[in-house]
């Protein structure tokens, strides 16, 4: 089976409501571990769902995609996590997982900062539903990257009149 045949495996299963959804499910996930690039993250997203049965199982698909790393990486999360209107909960596990990292929150300010109007929007909004759904934990953090993010734009405007 190629690639895309089980990434629609995965969206396919992705209830995992029956015994028979969690081997096709489990064996997509497998057959796709080490298989996949950054161009496939968009399609993976749609595999996730909010009213899965099986949450647990559902982290395969964090595990699969976290695997890629990188700015590319970081960027496709940006773009792709706010599309996930079924699995809302799932994209801010996603971006929660970014936020929490030393190793990647300072590069996804960044990334965030040079992202098209349209997506930037889209993505300031999920995390300001990040930052609601545990302030104590995100708040500070949220709050800092949308200032930081914002101050990228303005300097980039900025510099683009100044040198024009």
């Amino acid at each position: 089976m190629d690639k895309k045949n089980q990434i629609q495996q995965l969206i396919n299963s992705r209830k995992l409501s029956t015994d028979e959804e969690y081997v096709l499910f489990e064996g997509a996930l497998q057959a796709l571990h080490l298989n996949i690039t950054i161009d496939d993250i968009a399609e993976i997203c749609k595999a996730f769902d909010d009213d899965t049965k099986d949450d647990e199982v559902m982290f395969g698909i964090i595990h699969l995609i976290e695997q890629l790393q990188g700015e590319e990486y970081l960027k496709k999360i940006a773009i792709c996590t706010p599309d996930m209107k079924e699995a809302h909960d799932w994209a801010m596990t996603l971006n929660k997982r970014i936020i929490n990292s030393q190793k990647y929150f300072e590069k996804y300010i960044e990334i965030i900062g040079d992202l098209e109007k349209e997506y930037k929007e889209k993505i300031l909004k999920l995390l300001v539903d990040v930052k609601n759904d545990n302030p104590k934990k995100f708040g500070d953090k949220i709050n800092m990257l949308i200032e930081r993010a914002s101050f990228l734009i303005w300097k980039t405007k900025f510099s683009c009149k100044v040198f024009s």
